[in-house]
Order: C-alpha cells, then sequence, then structure tokens
C-alpha cells in the first residue's frame, strides 16, 4: 500500500505545477470587513470585487511579491452551482491562511 502513495507523491514532484493550484481558502473575516480582489498583483492593481468573509478562493498561481492569483466563488456558490462562475483575479497571500 505505500508504493501508490510514494507513486502519487513522486508525481506531483514531477509534475512541475503549482502544487496548491487545487487549494480552497475561505476569505477570513478582516477590519474592512472585505478583501480585496484586484486586476493584477499590487495595492495599485484594479479593484474588481470586494471579497466578504466566508466567499471561496481557489490559489491558481502562487504568485510574486507577496500576491496569489485566484478563482473567487461568492459565498458558497461554488458548492451550489459547480465550478463555473467564477471570478478570478489576485489577492495579498496574508489573507489566504486556511486553506486546504
Amino acid at each position: 500500500m505505500i508504493r501508490p502513495a510514494l507513486l502519487a507523491m513522486l508525481g506531483l514532484l514531477l509534475h512541475g505545477g503549482d502544487a496548491r493550484a487545487s487549494l480552497f481558502c475561505l476569505v477570513p473575516e478582516t477590519a474592512d470587513s472585505f478583501v480585496a480582489l484586484r486586476a493584477a498583483p499590487g495595492a495599485q492593481g484594479r479593484l474588481i470585487l470586494r471579497m466578504k468573509p466566508g466567499d471561496e478562493v481557489q490559489i491558481v498561481e502562487g504568485g510574486r511579491g507577496g500576491w496569489s492569483k485566484v478563482r473567487h466563488w461568492p459565498g458558497d456558490a461554488r458548492l451550489a452551482k459547480g465550478y463555473g462562475g467564477f471570478t478570478e483575479g489576485h489577492v495579498a497571500r496574508r489573507f489566504l491562511r486556511d486553506c486546504g
């Protein structure tokens, strides 16, 4: 039983893609009551929308300079309606704490 697990781990290591691409995170509570989803990495990027606590994001790319590219679903929309209907943008990585 150990052998298939080792092969799976080896496959992930050799894949070369961002292993975080399948991680889902919930938008946390903040002092402002929202987390900004931006068109480009950085605070100067155009604001796409204000994500609310409990909204769901999926990490697409680890990003650079403390920012990650994500897909966003409001509330439980992904669970209720499937993987379509997301908005893609960038979020400061410090808000991506509880992922799994």
